[in-house]
């Protein structure tokens, strides 16, 4: 581990105030807001396929780095080291143990699953190399060493390999239910798990709180994506161009609602943060595109 933060000192004698600026909007890349957007887009204007290949990489590869996280518990750089100097501006996103990364993560999820998907060479590299930017820059401004964002790197590839190879497969009449069962599952597990971890010890209370978020998300991600498939069937091409941005604005609007407002007036717990997540999530798998198609129907019946 010395090793390792030797290695961040190291690429902290090239920092400097530019640089710094420029690596933090890298960085920027990999939060999950950007995520959640791209998400939004393809599932409700664009394409459902590409969603659901994101969704599926960036929940299951989630869920798996918030599991390692509170099973390993290692510490922040600076914790292991405190002679260790960060670049300050980073330190509050940094939120967590730090083995493995979950900027990265969540970099690798989106960035590495356009990689596989898109069919253009020089588009590949171009994805794959900001996933590995953004990594870079968790070292660079010092929160997570080559361990984390490595460990991030492998098990985001592989999960998204795995996705998208075994797409139609996994994504079918026959299966659905079986896919959405076992996301489910996992996402409880792993809250369940972490708060197991802490109720012995195992793990601080305030660091588990990344694997309530991420299986709220994950199982409302898995019961939207089953029920909005069997009952819903929404078409994200089915209406105008003008039509699109307004569905787009409001949906956004609800789910920033579910996440960001209801925490006003919420209670500040990790049982909340999973509702809170929950809610998030099943808002744009499930409900929004329920409500969307019943009022473009009713548009329709209308007469003119």
């Amino acid at each position: 581990m010395q090793t390792a933060i030797n290695f961040l000192k190291g690429l902290a004698e090239i920092r400097n105030p530019v640089l710094d600026v420029l690596v933090q909007l890298v960085t920027r890349l990999g939060e999950e807001l950007i995520i959640f957007g791209v998400i939004c887009v393809f599932y409700w204007c664009v394409d459902k396929g590409v969603a659901y290949r994101l969704g599926f990489t960036f929940f299951a590869s989630g869920l798996a780095v918030q599991g390692l996280k509170v099973t390993c518990t290692v510490e922040r750089p600076w914790v292991i080291d405190p002679s260790f100097q960060i670049v300050e501006s980073a330190r509050e996103a940094a939120t967590g143990y730090s083995f493995p990364s979950g900027h990265t993560q969540s970099a690798t999820a989106l960035y590495g699953t356009a990689a596989f998907i898109t069919k253009k060479t020089a588009l590949k590299v171009v994805f794959v190399l900001i996933a590995l930017g953004v990594g870079f820059s968790r070292m660079y401004l010092g929160v997570h060493t080559y361990f984390d964002v490595g460990a991030s790197l492998a098990i985001t590839f592989a999960i998204a390999a795995l996705i998208c190879i075994f797409y139609d497969k996994l994504v079918n009449e026959k299966t659905d239910i079986y896919v959405a069962i076992a996301l489910a599952a996992l996402s409880v597990f792993v809250a369940v798990y972490s708060y197991a971890l802490a109720s012995v010890g195992h793990c601080a209370w305030e660091q588990m709180d990344g694997c309530f978020k991420t299986g709220g998300a994950g199982l409302g991600f898995a019961l939207g994506y089953y029920l909005e498939r069997r009952y819903v069937r929404f078409n994200p091409r089915s209406c105008s161009l003008l039509m699109q941005i307004a569905k787009l604005a409001v949906g956004v609007a609800g789910a920033l609602f579910f996440k960001s407002v209801t925490k006003l007036f919420l209670p500040d717990t990790v049982i909340f943060d999973f509702i809170r997540y929950f809610m998030t999530i099943f808002w744009v798998a499930y409900l929004y595109p329920l409500i969307f198609t019943w009022l473009l129907n009713n548009l329709k019946k209308s007469p003119s």
